[in-house]
C-alpha cells in the first residue's frame, strides 16, 4: 500500500512489508517535516522520497497523514526502525552494519546492539568530508561493507548527505549484500545512548526536535526547528 500526501508519495507505510525479507533492495526515507519542506524546494530530494520506501517520521505529519488518508498507516521513525532490525536480525541471523556518526557513539552502539539485542552487528566511523565524497572515501568505505557482506546498513552522515550517499551508491551497496538501507540521523547515537532521546510524552505531541536542541543548543538545530513549521504549508497538496 501507499498514500499520496502533501504532495509527496509514501510507500513505507506499514512496518510488517518493511521488514519482510526478499530479494528486493529497499531503500527506507524516514521522513519528518524538515524534509516535506526540503522535498518542496530540491526536485532531487522529492524525486528521491518518491521512489524509494518513504515512511511518516514525525508525530506531526504522520497525525496529519492519518486525518487525510483515513488509512491504516504507521509512523515508522529512523530512531524505532533500528531497534525493530537489530531484533528481527537475531531471529533471522543476517548482519547489521552501522556507518557515521562519531567513532565513539559508533563503537558503543555496535558494542549494544552484540550485547543487549544479540545481533550480529559491525560499525565503521569514516573521517569528515564534505559530500559528495572523494573517491578514496568512498572507496575506503564501501570496503568496509564488502568485509561485513551485511543485509541491514544503517547510514548516519545526516541529512540530506546520508540519502544522497545512499542513492549514489545503490548498486554499489546491492554487490556488498545489502538489501535494507535507511539514512537514520542520530539513531547510531541513541542506540549508543551517548545521547537521550525524547520521552515518549515529548516524541508524542511532536517536539522531539526541541528537546534535542535543548539537549544540544546549536543554532543548526534551531533553524530546523524553525524551518520545520513552514511543513503545515503543503497540508493540503
Amino acid at each position: 500500500m501507499s498514500v499520496r500526501v502533501f504532495g509527496l508519495d509514501f510507500k513505507g507505510v506499514n512496518l510488517s512489508d518493511l521488514l519482510e525479507v526478499n530479494d528486493e533492495f529497499k531503500f527506507i526515507v524516514t521522513v519528518n517535516s524538515e524534509f516535506i519542506v526540503t522535498a518542496h524546494s530540491d526536485s532531487r530530494f522529492m524525486n528521491l522520497i518518491n521512489s524509494n520506501y518513504s515512511t511518516f517520521d514525525g508525530q506531526i505529519p504522520f497525525f496529519f497523514a492519518k486525518l487525510i488518508t483515513r488509512k491504516n498507516i504507521e509512523k515508522i521513525s529512523g530512531s524505532d526502525l533500528i531497534y525493530d532490525i537489530l531484533n528481527v536480525s537475531k531471529s533471522n541471523k543476517k548482519k547489521v552494519f552501522l556507518l557515521g556518526d562519531n567513532e565513539e557513539s559508533n563503537k558503543l552502539a555496535v558494542r549494544r546492539a552484540r550485547e543487549h539485542f544479540g545481533s550480529d552487528c559491525y560499525g565503521f566511523s569514516p573521517p569528515h568530508e564534505s559530500y559528495p565524497f572523494s573517491n578514496k572515501l568512498n572507496e575506503s568505505i564501501l570496503n568496509e561493507i564488502k568485509k561485513v557482506q551485511p543485509y541491514y546498513l544503517f547510514v548516519a552522515f545526516g541529512a540530506k548527505k546520508q540519502e544522497f550517499w545512499i542513492e549514489d551508491n545503490k548498486d554499489k551497496l546491492e554487490k556488498c549484500g545489502v538489501k535494507f538501507v535507511v539514512g537514520c540521523g542520530g539513531s547510531i547515537s541513541f542506540l549508543a545512548e551517548s545521547i537521550n532521546r525524547a520521552p515518549t510524552f515529548i516524541q508524542k505531541i511532536g517536539l522531539e526536535g526541541v528537546y534535542r536542541f535543548i539537549q544540544e543548543p546549536k543554532f543548526f538545530r534551531l533553524k530546523r526547528i524553525a524551518k520545520s513549521f513552514l511543513f503545515f504549508k503543503y497540508i493540503g497538496k
